[in-house]
């Protein structure tokens, strides 16, 4: 009975922070006198932390809400096992409250779909909801520049090719990260990210019919190109 009790507490203390916080986020976004909508959806951000570069992602953030007319307020959830870990060149960024959930803001005069998403967390100092800011720390201060690594995979068939797969992607941190690749429905999936090399990929055929191309580009270096067709149904590369 006791835990019931205290779920129930954290859960409305929870949705009072919301319904503060949303009245806060309505009235900045609502505002039609620029400088005070300026000084308030600054007033909405938490900047603990920041440097000169991670001060001007802020800013560039603040700058874009500032300018948008959407002012309609909804809370979603984080999807499960949602990463707000980014690594480039060297650095590690990530945000520097723990984000809870998004904010979604949305206008009536937009078609569905469209929307601004930004996460939110609980402010340290004022025990209220902020939208947390990008700090960043230098964890290799001996990484090479990452490169622009792109992974291509085409199916050639009708009805289109159907296939699923990963590469292995080295960051600058030390760590390697998983990309999946997949069809889409539609035969084909490029994705495309910074890191310092593709380890390695793993990419599988599961149409019985035609051809399955593996293209891999680091910058503008092409390092990896094959096709295949059936009987043989998967490709595979290792970084030499």
């Amino acid at each position: 009975m006791t835990l019931i009790l205290l779920s129930i507490s954290e859960a409305n203390a929870g949705s009072a922070l919301q319904d503060k916080f949303k009245t806060r986020v309505e009235t900045a976004m609502r505002e039609t006198d620029m400088t005070k909508k300026q000084t308030a959806v600054t007033a909405l951000f938490y900047r603990e932390g920041l440097d000169e570069t991670t001060s001007g992602f802020t800013d560039r953030a603040i700058a874009m809400l500032v300018k948008t007319h959407r002012h309609n307020v909804n809370f979603v959830s984080l999807p499960d096992n949602k990463s707000f870990l980014h690594v480039l060149d060297g650095y590690e960024y990530r945000p520097n409250l723990k984000p809870l959930g998004y904010v979604v803001l949305t206008s009536p005069d937009d078609e569905p779909g469209n929307e601004t998403k930004l996460p939110y967390g609980l402010n340290p100092d004022t025990k209220n909801y902020a939208f947390p800011s990008t700090i960043r720390k230098l964890v290799n201060a001996n990484a090479q520049p990452d490169k622009q690594l792109q992974m291509m995979a085409i199916g050639i068939a009708h009805p289109p090719l159907t296939f699923k797969g990963w590469c292995d992607i080295a960051l600058s941190n030390g760590t390697t990260k998983r990309i999946t690749l997949d069809d889409q429905g539609i035969g084909n999936q490029t994705r495309i990210m910074r890191g310092q090399k593709i380890n390695s990929c793993k990419l599988t055929s599961t149409s019985n019919n035609g051809a399955l191309v593996l293209k891999l580009m680091e910058d503008d270096a092409e390092i990896f190109d094959t096709r295949i067709e059936p009987p043989e149904t998967t490709i595979t590369y290792d970084s030499p």
